[in-house]
């Protein structure tokens, strides 16, 4: 049994060098929908599509991701998701990410924020990182985005 084990565990360190995880990171914000304002609870609701791209000969399995989110130079805090998501080799794919930001903390910021869904577009900046995995093996890779020129849009309107 531990011979095996050894021997999985040599064949994975062999794969992983020999072949090269390659960074699976999001390299584009798609756009911004802009949800609900509710005073009441106190929250601002928004739905970004973030762009992942799978360079690897191989397909693999995103973990989580953890990001800070600014929408208009305006921080709408940090979103952390937990969900597993596969991506198929050498493809992109679009994930759909919510953000739920405190009122009192974007208050001095709803100018800009009604401002960015007038215009149809903003800047949108993402920090933090993704957690990516294949056989069992998981790797972090550090998220760093900053856009300019991102569709945004109120989902009422559509």
């Amino acid at each position: 049994m531990k011979k095996t084990l050894l021997f999985f565990l040599l064949a994975s360190c062999v794969f992983f060098t020999s072949c090269g995880l390659k960074p699976v990171v999001p390299n584009k914000i798609t756009d911004v929908k802009f949800g609900k304002i509710d005073i009441f609870k106190g929250t601002v609701v928004m739905d970004m599509g973030l762009q992942i791209d799978n360079p690897n000969k191989f397909a693999i399995t995103v973990h989580g991701l953890e990001l800070d989110v600014k929408v208009a130079n305006v921080s709408l805090g940090t979103v952390t998701v937990e969900d597993k998501i596969k991506i198929a080799k050498d493809t992109q794919q679009v994930y759909r990410v919510n953000v739920n930001a405190k009122l009192v903390d974007v208050i001095n910021g709803i100018p800009a924020l009604l401002a960015a869904i007038g215009q149809q577009e903003t800047n949108a900046e993402v920090n933090g990182w993704i957690k990516v995995g294949v056989f069992g093996i998981r790797k972090k890779f550090p998220v760093a985005i900053k856009q300019e020129q991102v569709a945004t849009s109120d989902e009422k309107k559509q």
